[in-house]
């Protein structure tokens, strides 16, 4: 199996955010954390979760972001199994990045997520197709920020 072109997956990311907006809801995945936490933490500490406003604003309830959060890593997988093309991971220089860096980087971008409402899934897939001006503002600050980050990543681990 080969891999998908730029635009394929575009369009395959476009239909699945469209029927995740007409069946269930638009999509996001940012929640899934702090619900986790809320649902680990209830048994062990009931008061301090019912006392706790931020988790009276997230649904302690497995839900289908769990299940989409889940199938992110494996459908990762997956596509990586099927593909021809193995080459173009190890080119990536991410096997030269540090495991405790790259956790850092994951834990900045949920802590951020998280102050803004939102994940880029959220805001940038559901919030644009939705036409929503803070998502084209929020897919612009990510491409301002993301793009020189990766030519000076790209740069240092070249």
């Amino acid at each position: 199996m080969r891999q998908w072109t730029w635009w394929q997956g575009g369009i395959a990311l476009g239909i699945l955010s469209t029927l995740s907006m007409v069946l269930v809801r638009p999509m996001g995945v940012s929640t899934f954390f702090p619900s986790t936490l809320g649902i680990v933490l209830k048994p062990l500490f009931p008061r301090f979760v019912e006392a706790n406003a931020y988790f009276q604003t997230v649904p302690l309830t497995i839900g289908w972001e769990h299940l989409l959060v889940l199938g992110i890593p494996l459908g990762a997988f997956l596509a990586y199994k099927l593909s021809d093309d193995k080459s173009s991971a190890a080119g990536t220089g991410l096997a030269t990045t540090s495991p405790l860096l790259t956790f850092t980087g994951g834990f900045l971008i949920l802590f951020g997520a998280r102050m803004a409402g939102g994940c880029t899934t959220g805001h940038v897939l559901s919030g644009m197709s939705q036409l929503s001006v803070a998502g084209f503002l929020f897919a612009t600050a990510v491409f301002a920020g993301g793009i020189p980050t990766a030519m000076l990543l790209k740069r240092r681990l070249g």
